[in-house]
């Protein structure tokens, strides 16, 4: 089985849970590392990346706890439940009023369920394009030059996973659709670094059409 047939079936699951409980306003399936796996057919790619950029923020102080499993956010207006499904996390949203019984067999049985067959008809464990979400700060000056800046765990961790001795080269997506290919080197300043953050030269931040203090998806080239 494909990757792309694997998250094909996750959001065919997912699509058609929130057909059945319309009081179920988005849901998607993501990995730690930050790889969205399958989002229902509704919910918007950019959804999807700000909450998984948020999550990971928890996540990380969790980490000194022992880690998370389940978290339930209860606002206002509505419920977000994340809950861990072996080494993925599920993101479901739903109505204040949503039946409590029926998202929990979502989320502690529909859907670990069909995971598993997923896995059982699956030879190998799947390898899920590596990417992050990464705030932008933009960098100017004489000396800005034309390589982005990211840190030195994120580029270690690519390498690894890519079973390359570096990373070298990076490509950036906009929510927009704006695309660019740039070299790539570690975060230079102290203070910025763990911060989820990549610097990028202003020329090229014009080019995406970002900001200071928005989001950019970006990964490895050649993957």
């Amino acid at each position: 089985m494909s990757k792309d047939t694997y998250a094909d079936a996750l959001k065919n699951t997912l699509t058609e849970i929130k057909k059945i409980c319309p009081d179920v306003s988005s849901s998607f399936i993501f990995k730690m590392d930050g790889v969205i796996v399958a989002g229902d057919s509704e919910t918007g790619e950019e959804t999807m990346e700000k909450t998984v950029n948020s999550f990971q923020s928890i996540a990380e102080k969790a980490e000194a706890i022992g880690g998370l499993q389940a978290l339930l956010i209860d606002g206002e207006k509505g419920k977000v439940h994340l809950s861990r499904v072996n080494d993925m996390y599920l993101a479901l949203a739903a109505s204040k009023n949503a039946d409590a019984i029926y998202l929990q067999s979502v989320t502690r049985v529909i859907v670990p369920t069909v995971l598993k067959l997923l896995e059982s008809i699956t030879p190998t464990p799947l390898q899920f394009e590596p990417s992050k979400q990464l705030i932008v700060d933009t960098l100017s000056g004489f000396f800005a030059g034309d390589s982005v800046q990211i840190d030195v765990e994120i580029l270690t961790q690519w390498s690894q996973l890519l079973n390359r001795k570096n990373v070298d080269k990076v490509e950036l997506e906009a929510f927009g659709g704006k695309k660019a290919e740039c070299t790539v080197k570690e975060i230079n300043d102290p203070k910025l670094k763990g911060k989820g953050i990549i610097r990028i030269p202003e020329r090229i931040s014009k080019t995406l059409e970002v900001k200071k203090g928005e989001l950019v998806r970006v990964k490895p080239t050649g993957v």
